[in-house]
C-alpha cells in the first residue's frame, strides 16, 4: 500500500504550512500493524527557478492483504489545514 499526500487546493499554503504526516495502519485480518511517515520534500534554496513547496515524497508499506484501517495525524495542533482522518480498505 502507498501513502501519498495531496497539496491543499482550498487553504493559502506558504512554507511553513506543508507538513509531514504520520500514518498508522492496522490489517484487521492478519493483526499486523505498523507506522510510516509521509515526508514533504526538501526546499532546494538554491534554486533559482519557483518550485512547488508542497510536495510530498510517497511511503510504500507491505500491510498483507486483507481489511486494513489507516489513520492520518500530523501531531501539530497549530496545523489547521490538516484533519486526522480514518480511511478502510481491501488491500488484495
Amino acid at each position: 500500500m502507498t501513502f501519498q499526500l495531496a497539496r491543499p487546493t482550498t487553504y493559502q499554503i506558504d512554507t511553513y504550512d506543508c507538513i509531514g504526516m504520520t500514518m498508522n495502519w492496522r490489517n484487521l485480518t492478519t493483526g499486523a500493524t505498523g507506522t510510516t511517515q509521509v515526508l514533504r520534500v526538501p526546499i532546494d534554496y538554491s534554486r533559482t527557478t519557483p518550485q512547488d513547496f508542497c510536495a510530498y515524497t510517497p511511503s510504500t508499506v507491505e500491510t498483507g492483504s486483507g481489511i486494513v484501517t489507516a489513520t492520518a495525524d500530523a501531531r501539530t495542533a497549530d496545523h489547521r489545514p490538516v484533519s486526522m482522518g480514518v480511511v478502510v480498505l481491501q488491500v488484495p
